[in-house]
């Protein structure tokens, strides 16, 4: 077992530690080189990364086909799920000669995983390490990664990502994530992880009575990065703002992750932090990864996972995971403009835009599914005095919007009320109301819809109705 493998599995003893022991030990653990500590698989998948992303179709289509294979023969030979499946459909790894026959499968969804989980993985090969979908799924689920190689696999990816930015290993940065950090007793509001090289300020105070002590200690720390969930960079911006602090000096790239990321942050962050601004694209089952700088495409890592785009929806097919395989998985996130393929195939290389997952659509009187893109969902952190804002529906054609201000007689419902009822023509009644507090998800990440309807089968509906009357 590796150095990481272990670290991960009494992480929250670390986690429970004095801040200064915590300081020296992950300083110490970090400075060790990432082939150390994670293994022979981080150099593995690092080198299988470069190749792959230097090579021509060719090679990349014969790599993701004998992959996929692979993933198939594996499942086929030890996963009860997928023996049951298989013999139901008459399937047999040997009769798989072209993508297209993945066809002859059915999709794999959260609902089956949850209902079938322990048949679903294995423990023969490696230790199954369970993971959990946050709270901002309309369906949170537990799964499985295999210890030795999951998390390897992805920091090398990752790490290969934010290169493109300039990005080096430990170089100083500035984490907005989910994690308490701060000792407020203290007037400290923030923590370092030293492991990676980050300093964390504490997403309950990003606010204007606590920025200036933060952005002190920032400015001593001289990061070159900032790194986080896009709601908590764009709290960040506000506070400073508000507080005439105009931009943080020295930052050469932002990275985002997590949370959908709209055009207007990525304009709003640049021009805050005067850099290039890279929206990180994943989830938590570990079968697809891409990228994209400032406003260009999302590019997908064909060496990561097999990645599908099926009536606009990423379906998704692992590599390497030898506890719990998933095969034409349905991620529930969707894109929206151009898409390139490879030839002659649903597979992805890249897309203009991913807008998020089904449960931030909103259904109208009608049964219509459209997406809080579409009506400026993206701009509420920029009106006047509203901090936080939230999404409600349970009613198709009705959705109340939470609002959470310092000032609530200030904000202009009216006006919002009207502006996002025009966008939908009418068919959505919107209603705002006031809370005190947004809740976040437990991993500190912003819901910015509170969905539910079972958007899917509307989806669904609507598509076979079109159909029936094309």
């Amino acid at each position: 077992m590796d150095i990481d493998s272990v670290f991960h599995l009494y992480r929250n003893l670390y986690f429970k530690l004095p801040r200064g022991v915590r300081a020296f030990m992950g300083d110490v653990y970090g400075s060790l080189p990432l082939s150390v500590r994670f293994g022979k698989e981080y150099d593995k998948h690092r080198a299988i990364l470069e190749k792959f992303e230097s090579a021509d179709d060719t090679y990349k289509m014969d790599f993701m086909f004998n992959k996929t294979l692979e993933t198939l023969k594996f499942a086929e030979e030890n996963i009860p799920y997928y023996q049951r499946i298989f013999k139901e459909r008459g399937f047999k790894t040997e009769d798989f000669k072209h993508f297209d026959d993945l066809k002859k499968l059915p999709f794999l969804t959260k609902p089956i995983i949850q209902k079938e989980l322990d048949n679903l993985y294995t423990d023969k090969f490696d230790k199954p390490v369970p993971y959990y979908t946050g709270g901002s799924s309309s369906t949170p689920m537990k799964m499985y990664a295999p210890l030795s190689i999951s998390r390897a696999k992805e920091k090398a990816y990752s790490l290969y990502s934010f290169e493109q930015l300039g990005y080096k290993y430990r170089d100083k940065t500035v984490a907005l994530r989910g994690r308490e950090t701060a000792d407020p007793e203290k007037g400290i509001y923030w923590d370092y992880e030293m492991v990676d090289n980050y300093l964390q300020p504490s997403g309950n105070y990003l606010e204007a009575p606590y920025i200036e002590k933060i952005v002190e200690e920032i400015k001593r720390y001289k990061p070159k990065f900032f790194y986080g969930y896009p709601s908590a960079v764009l709290s960040f911006m506000k506070a400073c703002r508000m507080k005439g602090i105009e931009t943080i000096e020295g930052i050469k790239g932002v990275f985002l992750i997590s949370e959908s990321v709209f055009p207007e942050y990525i304009d709003d962050m640049r021009e805050f932090f005067k850099c290039s601004v890279l929206s990180h694209y994943g989830h938590t089952e570990r079968n697809t990864m891409a990228y994209k700088i400032d406003h260009g495409y999302y590019h997908f890592f064909g060496s990561y996972g097999l990645t599908q785009v099926i009536d606009d929806e990423i379906v998704t097919l692992s590599f390497d995971n030898i506890v719990m395989p998933y095969i034409n998985y349905k991620t529930q996130d969707y894109i929206e403009g151009k898409v390139e393929f490879y030839p002659g195939t649903s597979v992805v290389k890249r897309v203009e835009d991913i807008r998020g997952r089904i449960q931030e659509y909103l259904v109208t009187k009608e049964g219509n599914v459209i997406s809080i893109l579409s009506i400026g969902a993206g701009h509420y952190n920029s009106y006047d005095y509203v901090d936080q804002a939230q999404f409600y529906q349970d009613t198709p054609g009705k959705v109340t919007l939470f609002v959470q201000s310092e000032h609530p007689e200030k904000v202009k419902k009216d006006i919002m009320k009207k502006q996002m009822e025009d966008q939908v023509k009418g068919a959505i009644e919107f209603n705002i109301e006031f809370k005190d507090k947004i809740e976040k998800s437990k991993r500190g990440k912003r819901i910015l819809v509170v969905q539910k309807l079972d958007v899917e089968s509307f989806r669904k509906a609507k598509s076979e109705a079109y159909e029936q009357v094309s």
